[in-house]
């Protein structure tokens, strides 16, 4: 929340060229040792919506390195965060953090129209898709946007068979995710799994029927080259703090309640909790309060995009083909259990531990009791934060359009629309297309 709220304005005011001074300049401050992995990941996502896409992919390197050194070294902290907060920990990122570092990086490359180093990194973003699954099976889902992405590299590159297989991934990965495969998407996928002899793969994909027609392919082929629009609309949700207050039955479970800031209902929880966790005795209650995470969402204006090509009349509108709030939502659903438990056995440790402090503080003088037992209280509560540690400069949706063009120059102009339709902003861009090529098209509307 610090980090937003310290960022947000100079984002508002002077654009991303602002944001990324002032994250730079309050490195120590909003990130620190712990947080590297969200300090080289905000930075290159700033960069990448500023068209610097080189310093973009150096910084999401960055945040690459120290990912993959967190889970090649031992954690030696844990027993400070028992007794404090998660916050001491160091940040691991969360999986759809990781999946968008993929997705990002490619399309840096591929604006830079550097096909072979958006062949690497698809290859690299395969095997960090293998890596998710293993570290966390139950959790982690497969990633529908970062598979179509890996298809259209390997189209650029001309594999065809790897790209009917990414292509075919890509289907499964929409479904397991349990989201709307794009009716556009849809349409390449049919159309290049059928042309490479796959047609039971269609079938066996249980697919729907399209609103866009089949011929979109086909119009691409017969152009001899592609625009591709990338679209980051709105800003995704990030994260508050939930506090819930009730009582630990000792020796039984856990009971808190507290109003829900999505919701604004107040919401009781039980957790199951074994006296054993913390040596306690049955019989006696303990009174607590907790903090966990919870979604917040954040003010944004544009929400989709009506693109025009060449001044002609027909405008295309860009589907959604990721959700970042959904990811986060299903996030902290998948982790809540886990959250709660941690968060219950370190208060629940801390309070008990208090108590047992203020007993053995205890004097003749009443007056200091008191403060001794208030002081003890405040001391305690006070240790007890959520860790709200999230990336802030994710788009709300992504939404991906792929205009079929004759070889050339073209004028591409995008007007970024609110909820209602209304042009929140206009974007012009002069795009060269070249013989059976694509040229990928960034537009950064966040704000």
């Amino acid at each position: 929340m610090v980090r937003y709220e310290e960022l947000s304005e100079p984002l508002q005011k002077e654009g991303f060229a602002g944001a990324i001074h002032k994250v730079q300049e309050k490195k120590d401050d909003l990130y620190g040792n712990n947080t590297q992995f969200l300090y080289h990941f905000d930075l290159a996502t700033l960069y990448h919506y500023s068209g610097d896409y080189k310093k973009s992919t150096d910084e999401f390197e960055k945040a690459k390195q120290v990912y993959e050194d967190l889970y090649t070294k031992s954690v030696t902290n844990e027993a400070a965060s028992l007794m404090t907060n998660d916050n001491v920990r160091p940040y691991r990122a969360r999986p759809f953090e990781v999946l968008a570092l993929y997705e990002m990086n490619i399309v840096n490359y591929l604006a830079m129209k550097d096909v072979d180093g958006a062949l690497v990194e698809s290859r690299a973003a395969d095997i960090a898709l293998q890596s998710l699954y293993q570290k966390d099976n139950k959790k982690t889902n497969d990633a529908g946007y970062l598979r179509y992405l890996i298809a259209l590299v390997y189209e650029m590159e001309g594999e065809k068979d790897n790209a009917a297989i990414a292509y075919y991934k890509t289907a499964k990965a929409y479904a397991e995710e349990g989201q709307k495969l794009p009716a556009e998407a849809q349409a390449f996928i049919v159309n290049t799994l059928q042309k490479e002899g796959r047609g039971d793969d269609v079938k066996g994909l249980n697919l729907p029927n399209a609103n866009v027609p089949s011929t979109l392919p086909s119009a691409a082929e017969d152009a001899q080259g592609e625009i591709v629009i990338i679209g980051y609309a709105g800003h995704s949700a990030i994260l508050g703090e939930w506090m819930l207050s009730g009582t630990y039955v000792r020796g039984g479970v856990l009971n808190v309640m507290g109003k829900n800031p999505q919701t604004g209902r107040v919401q009781s929880l039980t957790i199951p909790f074994p006296a054993s966790a913390i040596g306690s005795h049955g019989g006696t209650t303990v009174s607590v309060t907790i903090a966990v995470p919870e979604r917040k969402d954040v003010p944004y204006r544009v929400d989709n995009f009506e693109i025009v090509l060449d001044e002609k009349r027909q405008m295309v509108r860009p589907e959604v083909y990721l959700d970042n709030t959904e990811h986060l939502k299903k996030n902290l659903d998948d982790e809540r259990a886990t959250t709660l438990g941690r968060t219950a056995v370190r208060v629940l440790t801390r309070t008990i531990a208090a108590q047992q402090a203020k007993k053995a503080m205890e004097t003749n003088n009443v007056f200091l009791n008191l403060f001794t037992s208030i002081g003890t209280d405040v001391a305690a509560g006070q240790l007890e934060q959520a860790d709200l540690r999230v990336a802030i400069f994710l788009p709300h949706v992504v939404r991906v359009a792929r205009i079929p063009a004759k070889p050339g120059t073209h004028m591409v102009k995008v007007i970024a629309t609110d909820r209602n339709g209304s042009a929140v902003k206009s974007y012009t861009y002069t795009v060269n297309v070249k013989t059976r090529g694509k040229a990928v098209v960034v537009v950064p509307a966040i704000r």
